[in-house]
């Protein structure tokens, strides 16, 4: 029978006391803490759920900064593959050029994960994290996620590396995935132990 990490007591749904201890990371080593205030992100998680505790969001002008890039990426592309600046006489061009930097300055906008003691939210998806029946392995991009799925029907995408940029988040979010796969409740993939290190 596999061995599975024991976690810790569950925290206080509305202060996340007592802490949970530090979780593996796998996808990020960064010390990104929580601003204080209270998260920009819409909050979806039922009020009874609690609060949110942490968060990680990126600053407000990221999204912007995120457009403005790809904008100079195609202009620079666009100059060496036409070899000059006859490109930007074709409409078209712009046209492309301007709904890719909007699409990608609102799905920069929602890349914000925010975690209750028994809760976590990315983008407008929740799942309660001591509820959970099933976990599998995926990716977003070129980062790695967990398809996760709780016993209340709620589905959530968690990609990894936004998560555990904020080890206290990640703490608050991993004890209880092992939690709910410590109670034999949870259908956890291989592949999805593998890399959460459960």
């Amino acid at each position: 029978m596999r061995r599975v990490t024991q976690p810790a007591r569950m925290p206080d749904p509305m202060t996340g006391e007592l802490r949970p201890p530090s979780a593996p990371r796998t996808e990020s080593k960064g010390i990104r803490t929580t601003p204080p205030g209270f998260p920009t992100t819409e909050v979806v998680a039922p009020e009874e759920m609690g609060p949110p505790l942490e968060w990680c969001e990126e600053s407000k002008h990221y999204p912007l900064q995120g457009a403005i890039f790809y904008l100079c990426l195609f202009a620079v592309s666009g100059t060496i593959i036409y070899r000059g600046f006859e490109w930007t006489s074709n409409w078209f061009l712009w046209v492309f050029i301007t709904v890719i930097c909007v699409a990608m300055y609102f799905h920069l906008k929602k890349d914000r994960v925010v975690a209750g003691s028994r809760w976590v939210q990315q983008r407008d998806e929740w799942i309660s994290t001591y509820e959970i029946t099933k976990i599998r392995s995926t990716t977003v991009g070129l980062n790695r996620a967990s398809k996760i799925e709780d016993v209340h029907g709620n589905k959530l995408i968690l990609v990894l590396r936004d998560a555990q940029m904020n080890p206290l988040l990640w703490n608050l979010v991993y004890n209880g995935i092992v939690h709910s796969v410590a109670h034999g409740n949870c259908d956890i993939s291989k592949a999805a132990r593998r890399i959460l290190k459960i």
